[in-house]
């Protein structure tokens, strides 16, 4: 009787209230990382979401004016000055730019998966 007293006595009672201090200070240190996380996401979100009409409005007329420019005056004119090739990369360009934006949106988006019933 007196082995299984001593293997429980031999822990100290101290350490064991700051190891649960501890415990509870990392879960509650993890929870505000993951709540401040959320906040910065969101605000990035939202800011990203409001900027995505302008940008949209721009870039993306910007590579169709560029490409139908780049076809009228490089391919069927055929003026010889033109830099067919590089307003055509131009057009891309700003085609890319615009999907790489959303693309960036992305990421600070979560959305539902579609798998799942509800």
């Amino acid at each position: 009787m007196t082995d299984l007293q001593t293997g429980r006595a031999a822990k100290p009672q101290g350490l064991e209230f700051v190891g649960s201090l501890a415990g509870w200070a990392g879960t509650a240190l993890g929870w505000a990382v993951l709540a401040a996380w959320q906040l910065l996401r969101c605000a990035i979100c939202a800011i990203l979401v409001l900027g995505e009409p302008v940008i949209r409005a721009v870039l993306v007329p910007l590579a169709f004016l560029g490409f139908l420019v780049t076809m009228i005056f490089g391919f069927l004119i055929g003026d010889p000055r033109f830099p067919r090739w590089g307003m055509l990369a131009f057009s891309v360009g700003a085609l890319v730019l615009y999907w790489c934006y959303l693309g960036f949106m992305s990421l600070f988006m979560s959305l539902p998966s579609h798998d799942c019933e509800r």
